[in-house]
């Protein structure tokens, strides 16, 4: 991977986009975070919590990249797993893995010197685009700088992205037998994205990555190569670029 040689964007083009996008963050954190309910979504804002919510959110993060449900279904059960459904724990890994594969992609970001790339990228494993549009909003406005994009880092997140999204699809599915057929967790996806506002943000974040994932690709690999494409591919078009 090269950096690209495009020609410098119009000063102000880059302030409108950075308002732009100074704009959507502040609605993300006030749709999201902080709206009463029923306002604009369903569910409590952050300071009215419910102890349900936080259970739901804990039982999810303790099963971060399914590693306790894999070594629980090899029969390795020190530490059991906490249950939630399948298919809110494939979501919530989904995004995860993503925003784990942000960090290669930011540490070659050409539009990003000299901002705390990795300290938003840890921040933006707990909270997403709450940090990942703020440094959006910041890098639209900095010229180009030549960095150094290609290491073994980028293939390692890559693969470790890959495979998490691999188990992802496979558990949303066939995880949990318990929890029903492949209908049954559709229509139960479907009724928590209309009243779980958790659920509702992971959808809300995923849309950003793939928008914000075509963006920082294109200002990584120049016009002319024949993997520019994969930055259109959500998820997936990140981890191959990541790994070839």
């Amino acid at each position: 991977m090269t950096i690209s040689n495009q020609p410098q964007q119009q000063p102000q083009y880059q302030r409108l986009m950075s308002w732009l996008l100074w704009l959507i963050s502040l609605a993300y954190i006030y749709v999201l975070l902080l709206s009463p309910p029923q306002q604009i979504l369903p569910g409590e804002p952050i300071w009215e919590i419910q102890p349900q919510t936080l259970q739901e959110l804990w039982n999810q993060s303790v099963n971060f990249f399914f590693i306790l449900p894999i070594l629980n279904v090899i029969g390795i059960k020190a530490i059991p797993d906490a249950i939630a459904h399948p298919l809110l724990e494939s979501l919530f890994n989904f995004a995860l893995a993503w925003m784990f594969m942000f960090l290669p992609i930011l540490l070659a970001d050409p539009r990003g010197y000299g901002l705390p790339k990795v300290l938003i990228w840890g921040l933006g494993m707990f909270l997403t685009n709450v940090f990942l549009c703020p440094y959006m909003a910041i890098r639209a406005t900095k010229p180009p700088i030549a960095v150094d994009n290609k290491n073994l880092l980028a293939r390692i997140f890559g693969w470790i992205g890959l495979t998490i999204g691999v188990i992802a699809l496979i558990w949303s599915i066939l995880g949990r037998p318990e929890f029903g057929d492949l209908s049954a967790r559709g229509q139960y996806f479907m009724q928590s994205l209309i009243s779980d506002r958790i659920t509702i943000a992971f959808c809300v974040d995923i849309v950003f990555f793939t928008v914000f994932q075509a963006v920082l690709m294109g200002d990584i690999e120049p016009q002319g190569s024949n993997k520019r494409w994969l930055r259109f591919v959500p998820f997936w078009g990140l981890a191959v670029w990541l790994i070839i």
